[in-house]
């Protein structure tokens, strides 16, 4: 516990590290250190495509205490932690580290738990936008939770973090007028994030689709949520998903375990 109030040499320094930081995460976690007495700071930062591996090695030097992974870093990041956790193993890629009390840093992945959450019970075909890290953590989610195969739909096959045991085919994007519409579709990758770099799907789709999920964010909504919106599709956005997410990476960093 953080006995003045103030920030001192003991208290514990978690970090986000990504190449679009937002301030959602350092504000909760933040809040979270503080209802629980927890000494402990989160700031998020944004790092360059080509200074993940400085910053990481910085993480290690300056003994920071655990944080987050946010693409597009999260396969480079499993390479780089001293053992990786749980489905972490499995996936091949991590969102979250931890120092342990040897000083080694452990990888985990919670992007799959928030997956888990968003994925309907049934469905009877799933279409997968992007071919990243998050995205092979979702995949995985769709292996356990619904074992059918998948279409992954993306720029470049071989640049694929999806599990090779997952059973699951590749459609280039500029390809995706050509398929049926399917009953689940899954954005994973940044369109979205920005106005001037909105998803935008085949109209038909939406006469099939039940669950769209959207790992991107706007406050203000982006297209293809507006979309969801006006055909009454059950949608999940990536405030929901990241929310998922936070609350098992506050129990993999405290031990915490916050009901949600």
């Amino acid at each position: 516990m953080r006995e003045t109030g103030f920030i001192s040499k003991d208290t514990k320094l978690f970090v986000s590290l990504a190449e679009m930081p937002g301030n959602t995460g350092t504000v909760w976690f933040n809040h979270m250190f503080t209802q629980y007495k927890i000494d402990a700071i989160y700031k998020a930062f944004r790092v360059g495509r080509t200074d993940f591996e400085k910053a990481f090695h910085g993480i290690r030097a300056l003994g920071v205490a655990g944080g987050a992974i946010s693409m597009p870093f999260k396969k480079l990041a499993a390479d780089m932690v001293d053992e990786m956790v749980g489905v972490s193993k499995d996936i091949g890629v991590i969102n979250t580290f931890l120092r342990d009390v040897d000083g080694r840093l452990k990888g985990f992945n919670t992007d799959y738990v928030a997956a888990l959450k968003s994925l309907p019970e049934k469905t009877e075909s799933v279409y997968l936008l992007g071919s990243g890290g998050v995205a092979a953590s979702v995949a995985w989610a769709i292996r356990n939770k619904q074992n059918m195969p998948l279409t992954v739909i993306s720029r470049q096959k071989n640049r694929s973090c999806i599990p090779k045991v997952v059973d699951w085919n590749w459609v280039c994007w500029d390809e995706m007028n050509k398929l049926p519409p399917p009953e689940t579709l899954i954005n994973c990758t940044p369109l979205g994030m920005i106005p001037s770099l909105e998803l935008k799907i085949p109209n038909r789709w939406w006469t099939r689709i039940k669950t769209a999920i959207d790992l991107t964010y706007r406050p203000e909504g982006n297209f293809f949520s507006k979309q969801a919106g006006e055909n009454a599709i059950h949608f999940i956005d990536g405030k929901q998903f990241a929310n998922w997410q936070a609350v098992e990476q506050f129990k993999i960093y405290t031990g915490i375990e916050i009901k949600n």
